[in-house]
């Protein structure tokens, strides 16, 4: 039994070992693609200007296979790359194409850093479009990634100083100067934090020393840009080619002529040498043939005008017909991934539905029995709520019945409250007039009997006062509580406000002049802070 099983375990091993040895080659020859590849692809890189058709199809070998292994890294470094060779030939709609399938790619990651370039790359785009609005909204889409990834590490300050850089450039051409300059400081304040002496800092100070220029700070820009090509190397083209374009304008601006037709002239050779960006030799062209027209030299000045208009009709003519194109991409490669992740959530969908068919089969035991545990608690909570209810109803209704017996009793109260003052003020009224017959009747009689009736006034008054008190308990103690700088006096009128009598009845009550109750009125309304608009007898009555 022991040899028989023996002999069954070399024979398997016999045959899993081919496989085993299969799938180990297959992935050693993956791994060696991958690194072929990657350095192919780099190789391609430092060759693709001088050698554009071929660093695409490289490119583009490299592109299928990364995409076939599933390297998205790769894949996007290789469309970046592709889509900068197509814009160096004019061809915008695939630029645009490869653009936007990297920022499909990328999306999918955590890699700010590749975001950041593939916004820039699509800023620059739009903006040879003349589409300032999205151009601005991808470089501020870079930015953002890039302030991100300085958090992450701050030797990405690189990263962050070239979106700066590009959207002082953006704020520069759209006329907004001292925008730009503040672009640039935050781009020499970065690298001075870090201390970061990169490539940068010639293209900062370059930018900073034009925009002195459009600003006529002519003493800067002549100091920046000097001081920029002493810095940069003979083997920077790009940056010579800016700065000696640059240095011919701001001596244009000074009327010296015969340097800014040196300075022109040099960085017209050097853009002509390199075949590079006919905008800017468009550019320098238009220059000189201003600057011979104004040296009096019209045969030169007309000979470089029609170069120019030659270059810029290429221009118009290249831009229409890439606009056109770019009108009518359809971004098909998208719609195919869309269409293919349509199918694929189908099909996830269809095999999710099994399995929960069968999971749901498994559950519904447990959850019929939860169910009945639930609907047997649900019932007993019920029974005790409604009890609950019920007891809460009846106690509110209690409460409500007292309430109402309470403001019955207080109504009541109220009513009687009155009644008697109106008493009072009947009596006082009689007590007035029999008063006025006796002081004409007998004038002695009449002083002994009105200095009794003033103190009996203020006994009853006093009555009233207490009688008021039962009746609107906290009346008083909101009244302090709210306005404590309220006389005694007052006090009382407020009571008497608060109660509905008119002028008169309160000086009867009172014992007072109308006048005086006016006067106290006038200064109750202040005290207690009221408008003129504001009602005296609404604000005591809900106090």
């Amino acid at each position: 039994m022991i040899t028989k099983n023996l002999t069954l375990s070399f024979f398997v091993f016999i045959l899993i070992s081919p496989i085993g040895n299969a799938q180990k080659k297959n992935k050693r020859i993956k791994t060696d693609s991958t690194s072929y590849y990657t350095a192919y692809i780099s190789d391609i890189s430092k060759t693709s200007k001088q050698f554009p058709d071929e660093a695409y199809e490289g490119l583009k070998k490299g592109y299928i296979f990364f995409k076939k292994t599933n390297n998205s890294k790769r894949t996007v470094q290789c469309l970046l790359q592709m889509s900068d060779i197509q814009k160096s030939k004019g061809k915008f709609s695939l630029s645009f194409d490869h653009l936007w399938e990297a920022l499909y790619l990328v999306k999918q990651t955590d890699n700010n850093s590749t975001k950041a370039s593939v916004h820039r790359k699509l800023s620059v785009l739009y903006e040879i479009f003349n589409k300032d609005e999205e151009s601005l909204y991808h470089l501020e889409r870079a930015l953002q990634y890039s302030k991100e990834i300085l958090i992450e590490n701050s030797e990405n300050a690189q990263q962050l100083n070239l979106n700066y850089l590009n959207l002082a450039g953006k704020q520069r051409k759209t006329g907004n100067f001292n925008r730009a300059l503040k672009y640039l400081d935050s781009c020499i304040f970065t690298e001075k934090i870090i201390n970061n002496k990169s490539y940068l800092m010639a293209n900062i100070e370059i930018e900073k020393g034009y925009l002195m220029l459009k600003l006529d700070r002519l003493d800067e820009a002549y100091k920046l840009l000097h001081n920029s090509k002493s810095k940069t190397e003979d083997e920077n083209v790009s940056q010579n080619i800016r700065i000696f374009s640059y240095l011919g304008e701001l001596k244009s601006k000074e009327n010296q002529l015969d340097s800014s037709i040196y300075y022109y002239e040099k960085s017209l050779k050097m853009m002509e040498d390199l075949n590079i960006s006919k905008y800017q030799t468009s550019t320098v062209l238009a220059q000189l043939s201003k600057a011979y027209f104004n040296k009096n030299q019209s045969k030169k000045a007309y000979n470089y005008l029609v170069r120019k208009n030659k270059i810029t009709d290429s221009i118009m003519r290249s831009k229409n017909n890439s606009y056109s194109e770019l009108l009518e991409i359809k971004n098909t490669y998208l719609e195919s991934l869309r269409k293919k992740d349509d199918l694929l959530s189908e099909q996830n969908i269809t095999i999710k539905e099994g399995e929960q068919t069968q999971f749901r089969l498994k559950i519904i035991l447990v959850l019929v029995f939860i169910l009945g545990i639930v609907l047997f608690w649900v019932s007993r909570i019920r029974l005790k709520l409604k009890k609950s209810l019920l007891d809460k109803a009846e106690t509110e209704l209690e409460s409500k019945l007292e309430k109402e017996k309470n403001e019955a009793a207080m109504k009541l109260k109220s009513k009687e409250l009155t009644s008697y003052a109106l008493q009072l003020i009947d009596k006082d009224s009689a007590i007035d007039e029999l008063l006025k017959i006796l002081q004409e009747k007998s004038p002695t009689s009449y002083k002994s009997l009105n200095s009794k009736y003033k103190k009996g006034a203020k006994d009853l008054w006093d009555e009233f006062n207490l009688r008021f008190t039962e009746v609107n308990s906290e009346f008083y103690n909101r009244l302090k509580l709210k306005h404590p700088n309220l006389t005694i006096t007052e006090q009382k009128h407020c009571a008497l406000i608060k109660l509905k009598f008119s002028t008169k009845e309160m000086a009867r009550i009172l014992n007072i002049e109308p006048h005086s109750v006016n006067i106290s009125r006038s200064r109750i309304r202040k005290k207690l802070g009221l408008e003129r608009s504001d009602s005296l007898e609404d604000y005591i009555t809900n106090l």
